[in-house]
């Protein structure tokens, strides 16, 4: 079935989080994408992770710091349509296959670079990690957490965000070449992808108090979305949002049989011991109810609610709509067999995307692209992936 981007061609000479997720993207819409690796693979290739976020790709070898790697990759550029690259700024213009080498072997090329920071940043030369993109760009500090200051933040955000950069920076660039007939450099950055969550919603608020910066913290102590978790029998739990706008249909005091809230004015002289008494003999009300059960009488009477549920649970027993979206995908892996992960995540319904296969073996396409498709022999062939000195 024809898919959206076939007879694209991408180069992937990036690593990490970003460029690889963002390639998949296209990769999995029909994309030809070949991994080009050093020689011994990508060291990121250690992280379970990569397993999902480089298959749908062919995988050759080039050590780059040879002239038969360089001449070569220049040569394969020229059957491509995107190069996708996340060396610091300027690597790629040292190693001699830099966007202006590999435009002029390839006008229509475009050419993608996701660096950690742009390259007239005063820290483009550091490394590009994302953790100290965090730190670089605020946001460890922005982010509550279980302490005053700033926080380490679990989700790789910088990376994240960059990945949706590079995607629609790539695309935009295709779409641009159709008319134009020409390729072009395409410039995004891990701290690019940071600023892109923060866009519109970042604000200092002069002169706040403590109480207006804890509000919205997510651990200790908790600020306004923890206490909409509550526990049920049997240590399950659920979320229920008091900020949904809905009418509820019934007191929740009435569904679980908790005390009910008195009115405002009654309360206006309770002290916070009282208040705070309140509060738990409601909260112990949800723990005398099955999890489940509840969640469905409370979506009855209007209420925005949802149990929780483990990622496990969400892969190993979907809900049915990701089941219908092929949002979870059996993929079988050369070295852990049968894995569970999500699938496409974008759906078009007249050039359906799809899985193309797991993570290729570092090389495993060498003698296929630059013998069968370049017309390398076996000895030069050693001398571009650094088999041979």
């Amino acid at each position: 079935m024809a898919q959206a981007l076939d007879h694209v061609r991408i180069l992937d000479l990036s690593w990490g989080c970003a460029g690889p997720l963002g390639v998949l993207l296209m990769a999995e819409h029909g994309a030809d994408v070949i991994k080009v690796e050093p020689p011994g693979g990508d060291p990121f290739r250690a992280y379970q992770g990569y397993k999902a976020w480089t298959r749908s790709r062919r995988s050759v070898t080039c050590d780059l710091k040879s002239t038969a790697g360089r001449d070569a990759l220049v040569r394969l550029a020229g059957s491509a349509d995107v190069v996708v690259e996340s060396f610091r700024p300027g690597v790629m213009d040292r190693l001699g296959v830099g966007f202006e080498v590999l435009a002029r072997a390839n006008p229509r090329l475009v050419y993608c670079a996701i660096p950690g920071y742009p390259s007239e940043h005063p820290l483009a030369d550091r490394p590009g990690w994302d953790a100290l993109v965090q730190a670089a760009s605020g946001q460890q500090w922005e982010q509550p957490g279980w302490r005053p200051g700033p926080i380490f933040l679990h989700m790789p955000m910088p990376s994240m965000a960059a990945l949706f950069l590079c995607a629609s920076g790539v695309l935009a660039a295709l779409h641009a070449r159709e008319r134009t007939g020409r390729g072009q450099r395409v410039d995004t950055s891990l701290l690019q992808g940071a600023f892109l969550y923060t866009t519109m919603i970042w604000e200092e608020i002069e002169h706040a108090d403590d109480s207006f910066h804890a509000l919205m913290a997510k651990t200790d102590p908790p600020g306004i979305h923890q206490p909409m978790i509550y526990e049920c029998k049997d240590h399950q739990f659920l979320h229920l949002s008091v900020l949904s706008g809905l009418a509820p249909k019934r007191a929740q005091e009435e569904i679980t049989g908790a005390p009910e809230s008195p009115l405002q004015l009654e309360t206006v002289h309770w002290t916070p011991e009282e208040r705070a008494e309140l509060a738990r003999r409601q909260r112990e009300a949800f723990k005398d109810h099955d999890r489940d059960t509840l969640v469905a009488e409370l979506q009855a009477a209007n209420y925005a609610v949802e149990a929780i549920i483990t990622a496990d649970e969400a892969l190993t027993r979907p809900h049915p709509q990701l089941a219908a979206n092929r949002m979870i995908a059996e993929v079988d892996d050369r070295d852990l067999g049968s894995t569970t992960e999500i699938g496409v995540p974008i759906h078009l319904q007249g050039t359906p995307g799809s899985i193309r296969g797991p993570q290729p073996a570092v090389g495993e396409h060498d003698q296929e692209v630059w013998g069968d498709e370049l017309g390398y022999t076996p000895d030069e062939i050693a001398s571009i992936t650094g088999a041979r000195p």
